[in-house]
This record gives C-alpha cells, sequence and structure tokens, in this order.
C-alpha cells in the first residue's frame, strides 16, 4: 500500500503487530478486519470476554478496561511475552461519549469522561512504550474535531479531546528523538453506535442540579438534539483509512482530520471567538429565548 501525502510507505507488513483498544466498536471492529486482512498481527483490546466472538480469526484477543491498571498491564505483559518484548504499533481507539451542559453533566460523569478518554489513553501508552520503543514503531490516538471547537452540550467529550490532543503533542515531541512516531486522528461524526450509547448513559444517571436549572437547559438539549438528528454521519471506512495511513506513511502527518464535516469545523475554529460564538448559536437555532423550557 502506497502512503499518503507523507510519502511512500514503511517495509511488508506481514510481520508488524499491532494493539487496538476498543476492538469490538466500530471504528476499532473495522481496523481490526483491515489490518488484519493487511497481514499485520493484530491484538485486539476489549472490555468484555464475549465480545472475543466477534473478532476475526488469528486476531489475539485481550481484555483491557482503561480505568483498570491491572487490565492495561496485563495485556502488555502478554504482548511482550508473545512478541519478544517488540510491538509496532498502538492504536488508542477506545473512547466514551458524555454529552450535556456544564452546569447539569453529574460530576461522576465527568469523571467517567477523563479517566477513559485521557488517563486511560495514556496509561495504555505508557505500558507498551518500550515495546515501540524497540520497535521505532508508531501511536495513533484517535480523537475528534470537537477537540479544535467545542459547543453547546459538546462540553466533556469536547475537552477530553482537547486533552488527548495535547497529551499527543507533548508525546510527539518527546518520542521524535527516540524513533517513534505520534499521530492523532480527528474525525467528524462518524456512523457508530457511540452516540445512542451516551444516550442511553445519560439516561440512566440522569443530570444533576434541581428541577429549575434542569427546565432552564431543556430548549438548548432540544435544540441540540434536532441539530444532531439533521447531520449525516460519515463512513467509518474514512476513519480507517486514515489510521492505516498514519500506520503506514514513512513521514505520518500528526494530525489527519477525517470528513468534511471536520474540515469545516476546523476551518471555523480559526475564526474570531465571537463571531464562531454567534455563527454556532445560530446554526443550531439556539438565542436566549430558548432558554427557560
Amino acid at each position: 500500500m502506497s502512503g499518503s501525502a507523507g510519502g511512500p510507505s514503511i517495509g511488508p507488513m506481514s510481520t508488524r503487530t499491532v494493539l487496538i483498544t476498543g476492538a469490538a466498536g466500530g471504528v476499532g471492529g473495522a481496523a481490526v478486519r483491515r489490518l488484519a486482512g493487511l497481514g499485520w498481527d493484530v491484538y485486539a483490546g476489549i472490555r468484555r470476554p464475549s465480545d472475543a466472538g466477534r473478532l476475526p480469526a488469528g486476531v489475539h484477543a485481550l481484555t483491557i478496561d482503561l480505568i483498570d491498571e491491572e487490565t492495561v498491564e496485563a495485556a502488555a505483559k502478554e504482548i511482550a511475552a508473545r512478541t519478544g518484548g517488540r510491538l509496532d504499533a498502538l492504536v488508542n481507539n477506545a473512547g466514551v461519549i458524555v454529552e450535556g451542559p456544564v452546569e447539569l453533566v453529574p460530576l461522576e460523569d465527568w469523571r467517567r469522561q477523563f479517566d477513559v478518554n485521557v488517563v486511560g489513553q495514556i496509561a495504555m501508552a505508557q505500558a507498551v512504550l518500550p515495546m515501540l520503543r524497540a520497535a521505532r514503531g508508531r501511536v495513533v490516538n484517535v480523537g475528534a474535531v470537537s477537540s479544535r471547537m467545542s459547543g453547546p452540550a459538546f462540553g466533556p467529550i469536547a475537552a477530553s479531546k482537547a486533552a488527548l490532543a495535547s497529551v499527543t503533542e507533548a508525546l510527539r515531541v518527546e518520542m521524535r528523538p527516540l524513533g517513534v512516531k505520534v499521530c492523532v486522528i480527528e474525525p467528524g461524526l462518524l456512523d457508530t453506535e457511540i452516540f445512542d450509547k451516551s444516550g442511553a448513559s445519560r439516561r440512566a444517571t440522569g443530570w444533576r442540579g434541581d428541577a429549575d436549572a434542569q427546565r432552564l437547559y431543556e430548549g438548548v438539549t432540544a435544540k441540540m438534539g434536532e441539530f444532531n438528528a439533521r447531520a449525516k454521519p460519515g463512513p467509518v471506512d474514512s476513519a480507517v483509512k486514515a489510521i492505516v495511513r498514519a500506520l503506514t506513511a514513512r513521514r505520518p502527518k500528526a494530525r489527519y482530520l477525517v470528513g468534511r464535516d471536520a474540515r469545516m469545523m476546523a476551518t471555523l475554529a480559526r475564526l474570531p471567538d465571537h463571531t464562531r460564538d454567534r455563527l454556532l448559536l445560530r446554526t443550531v437555532g439556539i438565542n436566549a429565548a430558548t432558554y427557560g423550557g
């Protein structure tokens, strides 16, 4: 496979090893299938052992819960034992989405958002970096374009992705002299079940605050729901292609934007803050009259 604008691809894939977290999800599962089909030796991180049955033959299933350090370390040790202490790539794909107004999202949900999307990604990278250094390998973190621009009811997920982008940047600079390349994939909306899972989780935990505070935001959350329903998610394959490019280009990009909506949001993020705020609120139909139920 030829590389992207970053240059030609690197060596034969048949002996390359990769760990992909969140392998039971839409993007993770598709990435596992694609890389296994290209000849990579794939280690697939799944939260529930029952998800192993959904993986292709020959893929190594590893039970990994990013908020449980013991499972993270155990997975790293198993890979080291199987490969002789060498790993060519880590795809940090696992993540969760928490939505809602800053005032209403319970603190436990904020903590879960950061524990999985930031601290968990760091824990996984820390556990396998010695193997990646031995292989002069790659780290590919799957972020989101919301790291560049947030909006109403997107504070938790956007904040976590912005933090992950900062961590990725620091790691990229730290690893450059050591020969490990580090990239971030920034997709827009993708056709996966993650937002449905987020909605179910929010309904289960509910909002914080009293009835008046919750009524204040009813119109805002309704408008955002309508806006999301009108959105046209991009194909999962677009993100998988970016992951493969990040893993195989001789000189991979630091960031890969995925999807037309991601490119549009990246452009909007460069506007002056107040101009962008007015445009965003007008686009989703939120104004002072929206508040108060």
